[in-house]
């Protein structure tokens, strides 16, 4: 089982909050299945988010058993029970005594390389889709992460990054859940033009996970490497 939790400033507009996770809410060391019906004390540490609730802002504390698709989701179905009475939030506060101003010597001025003289020689794009099928109860996320070509001056080199990335599910068969990866990475200057395709899909069972991957390495569009992996690897408590 997976335990998603999330804080939010229901009052913030710009959607900020910290997220924690905790997985089959491991014991002792090595997780283990956990017995239906049988309580259990967990204690899940949030990551750390520079944020301040002002005066009559509301916190909301949210608790999920899915995480899709940033955590693979759980075999099976899951129910997840939590007693108010026995559950703490804590927060750290700070003094009203602690001073607010500026520090008296405060600090310089920040220093750095030289950013490397570039040119956008393409536009980027960038596109998170979100499709629900009302019939067959298919959702997809589609995402399109493409940087363009970008061109370093002091070498005269190209350099293209894409990925494309596709996640679905079928309603409440966690089965049916999919992951699929596209990555394409080109490099180019005069009569030089190489370019490598990686392409991954994770598909799972109630008991393992099968990864098939391939890798493709391309010059001047020939290609003139290629690899395949076809690997099934047992869920262990994922």
């Amino acid at each position: 089982m997976l335990v998603a939790v999330g804080l939010a400033d229901r009052a913030a507009l710009d959607g900020r909050g910290s997220f924690g996770e905790a997985r089959y809410l491991a014991f002792g060391g090595a997780p283990e299945p956990l017995e239906p019906g049988r309580r259990y004390r967990a204690t899940v540490r949030l990551n750390g988010v520079a944020q301040a609730f002002p005066p009559g802002h509301r916190i909301r504390l949210s608790l999920s058993t899915s995480y899709w698709p940033l955590a693979w989701p759980p075999p099976r179905p899951v129910l997840l029970t939590v007693y108010e009475g026995s559950s703490t939030l804590t927060l750290p506060v700070r003094g009203t005594h602690e001073p607010d101003e500026s520090p008296e010597r405060p600090f310089g001025e920040p220093e750095g390389t030289p950013p490397v003289a570039t040119t956008q020689v393409t536009p980027p794009e960038m596109r998170w889709d979100v499709t629900r099928d009302l019939v067959g109860y298919r959702s997809a996320l589609e995402i399109v992460k493409d940087a363009g070509t970008v061109r370093y001056e002091d070498t005269g080199l190209d350099v293209d990054r894409r990925a494309h990335e596709r996640y679905t599910a079928v309603a409440d068969d966690f089965t049916s859940v999919s992951g699929e990866s596209t990555w394409t990475m080109r490099f180019r200057r005069d009569d030089w033009n190489v370019r490598v395709v990686t392409h991954t899909v994770l598909r799972s069972s109630e008991t393992d996970l099968f990864v098939d991957a391939t890798l493709d390495g391309y010059e001047n569009d020939r290609r003139v490497f290629s690899r395949t992996w076809n690997e099934t690897l047992p869920r262990d408590h994922l």
